[in-house]
């Protein structure tokens, strides 16, 4: 009964892509997912940064704590790619998640053998339960399902913040300190989940306190990651 009415549904309200809402039986359509804007070529080792030649520590890292081995990002934070991640969180794209976390995927393979656990970025409670999941505890999901490894939800948020994005490149990192905990100690290689890295503060103070209570080492995962606009 339940198959008719999807079928009915269906029929009379085809599904569409919610990027380009074109007809399509998938959440996002191949075409707009083949327009997402990949970071390929030479990036920062430690960070993912793109940049004109490989190097190992880029200006953004030089001089700072990096308390995660290694960040990679999926793409550029514009175009489809930002508008995915816009409804995915602000537009209950729930649906949206599977997708970009395939798309993330081949980005981790080079080292995702080594990672015992998969965690990711918390929000607050409040914030949680106003939008009704956490975004990139899907994403994780999505990766542990694709990658068959274990998930742990160990991170919390145990202070609410002004968002990093209204924030100047200088201030972010005092913004985040001190804003995350652990609810049980922890061992291994973990792989930290997001969904976009502007300046890394946020990934950053999350691997710290990882790492603080017994993460071996700290691997960073993100969609996209956005250029700093020096504000």
């Amino acid at each position: 009964m339940q198959e008719i009415l999807k079928g009915l549904l269906d029929l009379l309200f085809p599904p569409r892509c919610r990027i380009c809402n074109k007809a399509c039986s998938e959440a996002i359509c191949p075409e707009c997912i083949d327009s997402f804007p990949r970071v390929n070529g030479s990036i920062c080792t430690k960070c993912g940064k793109p940049c004109h030649r490989e190097v190992n520590t880029c200006r953004e890292c030089a001089g700072k704590n990096i308390y995660f081995l290694l960040a990679r990002s999926a793409g550029d934070y514009s175009g489809n790619l930002k508008e995915a991640i816009h409804q995915l969180k602000f537009r209950n794209g729930k649906k949206l998640a599977p997708y970009l976390a395939r798309f993330a995927a081949p980005y981790i393979v080079d080292f995702i053998d080594g990672i015992d656990c998969i965690t990711f970025v918390p929000l607050t409670k409040y914030k949680e339960a106003k939008r009704g999941y956490n975004q990139s505890k899907l994403i994780a999901e999505e990766i542990s399902k694709i990658f068959n490894k274990p998930i742990c939800d160990n991170l919390i948020k145990i202070k609410n913040i002004p968002e990093q994005n209204k924030l100047g490149l200088a201030e972010r990192p005092k913004n985040v300190k001190g804003a995350f905990g652990i609810k049980s100690p922890i061992t291994g290689n973990m792989l930290l989940i997001d969904d976009v890295f502007t300046t890394g503060s946020t990934v950053n103070e999350c691997a710290r306190i990882l790492k603080k209570n017994g993460a071996q080492n700290v691997f960073v995962l993100t969609i996209a990651r956005t250029v700093p606009t020096g504000r």
